[in-house]
């Protein structure tokens, strides 16, 4: 679905994590674009996790910067990645948007035009 959050959550989902001791698997894939005519912005997409980012490893997210140009780059973009050190039970595990730090808060849109989706997948522990 399309949606032109500039700041905040975009989707949320409940996931039920059966294990303490593995990690979360977690992917976005669809189409996300910032637009800044007249001027230099970043947008940044990240999973949270219960309303926190990942610490363990690091955070999970993807940003999408324009240069001043009057351009509206719709494109498929993929974010993905791990975080572990979350306990068994029921998970919120959130996709938001922001402003890269550093950058003016730019005209978001994620979703334009295509079927985007949130991918989330309960994985064991890495190997040692």
């Amino acid at each position: 679905r399309e949606d032109g959050t500039d700041t905040g959550v975009i989707q949320e989902c409940p996931f039920k994590k059966q294990h303490g001791h593995t990690a979360l698997q977690v992917a976005y894939a669809g189409n996300l674009r910032v637009l800044c005519p007249g001027s230099t912005c970043c947008s940044r997409w990240f999973f949270t996790f219960n309303g926190s980012e990942c610490t363990g490893p690091m955070a999970i997210d993807g940003v999408a910067y324009m240069p001043n140009t009057n351009d509206n780059p719709l494109r498929h973009r993929q974010i993905e990645g791990y975080c572990e050190n979350i306990p068994a039970g029921q998970i919120r595990i959130g996709f938001n948007i922001g402003k890269c730090s550093g950058y003016s808060l730019a005209d978001g849109v994620s979703g334009w035009n295509s079927v985007s989706r949130i991918m989330v997948a309960e994985m064991p522990p890495a190997q040692q």
